[in-house]
């Protein structure tokens, strides 16, 4: 059985915290909530979510409140992407899924973290390359690395800003270095089409000042690249032992750098390993058609 073709674009949540869930479900399949990056949408993310398809899993990507095919709107925090996470976890119960597993990527892996924290349903979380707001090191992946040992002096500063200009647009090179991002990630395809180019203040306050709760409620498998100039393999091991969780793994791709899921083939090799602990953890997977990709 070929996976099913249907794709659906769902609204989800209320308010000041709607977000839009693309849907793309797999005959008899349990579904994988997926988390875009910093500033980015399901559309970039498209290689990915092929190979996961093509696994047997189906997919709900999330264009998160401000992000995607959202109004680009600067009126978010880390609290309402959360939000948006537990609305698309509820929508998906509704329509009958039986057993979610989260996963996102840098940005949206910290959310995937997050989310498994917060809530007692899902059956697995599985972050790629991503770590804990609050923990020591996690200052050196921005360019505020020299103010570690001086961290709570950084966030007061930042704090007090953003409550001047919570709205101030920051663009992604003020805070993260761009070689970092792009080292190791030879052959990477991205699509650029709905993408942001900056974050208001008031979101990066939030990121930078988020507690997120190290003790997951389902199994966690963290996924990086051993090659990964950003979320360096030391970032990722200190993450892993901060995590407690029924059961965790740490599985390393061998490059693709930061960016390995838009690398065509550490993306299939990462999504055959998310599938792999999918099943593990009881979602069933649809049949697919061999396809030859390797």
């Amino acid at each position: 059985m070929a996976p099913s073709s249907r794709h659906m674009r769902i609204t989800i949540g209320s308010g000041s915290a709607r977000a839009v869930l693309d849907y793309r479900p797999v005959d008899g399949a349990d579904c994988l909530l997926f988390y875009p990056g910093t500033m980015a949408c399901p559309w970039q993310y498209e290689i990915f979510l092929e190979a996961l398809h093509r696994q047997g899993l189906g997919t709900a990507a999330l264009h998160f409140t401000g992000h995607g095919v959202m109004p680009h709107c600067t009126g978010f925090t880390f609290d309402t992407l959360l939000q948006n996470a537990l609305d698309a976890e509820a929508w998906l119960r509704s329509q009958g899924v039986r057993r979610l597993a989260a996963c996102g990527h840098s940005q949206g892996a910290i959310l995937t973290l997050a989310h498994a924290a917060w809530s007692s349903a899902l059956a697995a979380a599985l972050p790629i390359a991503g770590c804990y707001p609050q923990q020591s090191d996690a200052i050196l992946l921005t360019r505020f690395a020299r103010w570690q040992a001086q961290r709570p002096r950084l966030q007061s500063f930042i704090d007090a800003a953003a409550r001047r200009l919570p709205r101030l647009p920051v663009p992604l090179w003020a805070y993260l270095s761009l070689p970092r991002i792009l080292a190791g990630g030879r052959g990477f395809r991205q699509r650029t089409s709905r993408q942001r180019w900056s974050y208001p203040l008031v979101f990066l306050r939030s990121l930078f000042a988020a507690q997120v709760p190290e003790q997951a409620r389902c199994p966690v498998h963290m996924l990086a690249a051993a090659n990964d100039a950003l979320f360096t393999p030391d970032i990722i091991r200190h993450a892993y032992e901060l995590l407690q969780a029924p059961r965790k793994s740490l599985f390393w791709l061998p490059g693709g750098g930061h960016l390995m899921v838009f690398v065509p083939r550490m993306a299939r090799i990462a999504a055959r390993h998310v599938a792999a602990c999918c099943a593990g953890a009881g979602l069933r997977l649809g049949s697919v058609r061999a396809t030859g990709q390797g």
